[in-house]
C-alpha cells in the first residue's frame, strides 16, 4: 500500500523567526552589522548573514544572540559542526535561554546524536516548562528512538500547554497509529482537522487509518479533501487510487493514475498500475500500452506481464 503516515518535523524555523520579530522590535540597541545580518537572514541570504554576524561579533563578542543567529545561518547551509559551536558559545554566554537548547538539540538530531538532543530538550524544559515546543521536539526524538510511550506523553504535554496547535495532535495520532491504536489515532487527526481544516497531513493520515480499519469510503473522502488542498501531490492520488481498488472501483483508480501521469509523465509505476486497472475492466489494448510504457520507463517487471498477458493473449506489443 502506497499510503503512509506523515508527521510534522522538528521546530526550528518557527523558533528563529519568532525570536527575530522580537529582536527587530528592539533593534535600536543592536549594532549595524547585527541589523544587517538579521536582514540578510530574513531574506535567506545565509552566507551574507554569516559575514555580517561575524563582523558584529568583532564589535561585541559577548552577545549570545549574535552567535544564535549565526548558528542558524550555518545550519541552513548544512555547516552542522559550525552551528553546534555557535549554539554552544551562545549557551556559555547565557545558559538560561531555552531557545538555544532547542535549536542545538535540532542540530544533534540532524546528526543522529539523539542522546545529546534529548539532554538539550530536557534542559529547555527545565528552563521553561510551559513552552510546548520543547516537549514537541523531545517527543519527536523519542519516536525516533522507538520510545513510543514517551513520545505520546510528550506530545500530550505539548497539547496541555497549547491545545490549539494542530501539529501536536497530528504527531500524537501518528504514534498511536504506529502502535496499532487506529481509532485513537483517528480521534487525534479529527481534532487536528477541527483546529485546522486546511491540514492536508491530518486528512492523509486519517485516511491511512481508515484504510487499516477497512473504511474505504471514509478514506476516499479524506483523500479527496487532501487533494483539494494540494492537487499536485502524487501520494494523495496514489493513496486514493489504492483505496478505490479495495472496493473494486477500477475506473476511479484509472482517473487517479491518469492525474499522476499528467503531473509526472515519467512515473513508470503509475502507468503499470493503470495498466492493471485497465486489465481488470477488460480494456486490454489500453492495458498493454501502459505496460509497454512502464517498461520503457524502467519498470522492467512490466515486460513479464506483457509476455504473459499481452503476447500470449494475442495482443500487439512493440
Amino acid at each position: 500500500m502506497k499510503i503512509s503516515s506523515t508527521k510534522y518535523t522538528l521546530v526550528f524555523r518557527f523558533t528563529i523567526l519568532h525570536v527575530f520579530m522580537v529582536i527587530v522590535g528592539c533593534a535600536a540597541s543592536v549594532n549595524v552589522s547585527y541589523q544587517s545580518g538579521l536582514q540578510s537572514y530574513e531574506e535567506e541570504k545565509y552566507r551574507t548573514a554569516i559575514a555580517h554576524f561575524t563582523r558584529a561579533l568583532q564589535d561585541d563578542p559577548t552577545d549570545p544572540e549574535i552567535y544564535f543567529y549565526r548558528a542558524g545561518a550555518k545550519f541552513y547551509l548544512e555547516d552542522f559542526p559550525g552551528a553546534l559551536d555557535d549554539y554552544s558559545r551562545a549557551i556559555s554566554l547565557n545558559s538560561s535561554e531555552y531557545k538555544y537548547y532547542i535549536n542545538r538539540g535540532l542540530v544533534y538530531t540532524t546528526l543522529t546524536n539523539y542522546d545529546d538532543a534529548i539532554m538539550d530538550y530536557n534542559r529547555a524544559v527545565d528552563i521553561d516548562s510551559l513552552n510546548p515546543e520543547s516537549f514537541f521536539n523531545r517527543a519527536y526524538v523519542r519516536e525516533l528512538l522507538m520510545d513510543y510511550n514517551g513520545a505520546i506523553e510528550d506530545y500530550s504535554k505539548s497539547i496541555l500547554r497549547d491545545s490549539d496547535d494542530a501539529r501536536f495532535f497530528v504527531n500524537r495520532g501518528n504514534i498511536k497509529s504506529i502502535i496499532g491504536e487506529y481509532e485513537k489515532a483517528i480521534k487525534d487527526y479529527t481534532l487536528a482537522i477541527n483546529l485546522n481544516p486546511a491540514d492536508e497531513i491530518a486528512y492523509q493520515n486519517r485516511a491511512g487509518d481508515y484504510i487499516k480499519l477497512g473504511k474505504f469510503p471514509e478514506a476516499i473522502a479524506d483523500l479527496t479533501k487532501a487533494i483539494k488542498l494540494n492537487p499536485t501531490k502524487n501520494d494523495f492520488y496514489y493513496s486514493r487510487a489504492e483505496a478505490k481498488l479495495d472496493i473494486n472501483n477500477f475506473l476511479g483508480a484509472v482517473a487517479d493514475y491518469t492525474h499522476i501521469i499528467k503531473l509526472e509523465p515519467g512515473d513508470a509505476l503509475a502507468y503499470y498500475n493503470r495498466g492493471i486497472c485497465y486489465a481488470n475492466i477488460e480494456l486490454k489494448n489500453n492495458a498493454c500500452a501502459d505496460f509497454n510504457k512502464a517498461g520503457e520507463l524502467g519498470l522492467f517487471e512490466a515486460y513479464e506481464v506483457i509476455r504473459k498477458y499481452c503476447v500470449e493473449k494475442g495482443e500487439v506489443t512493440k
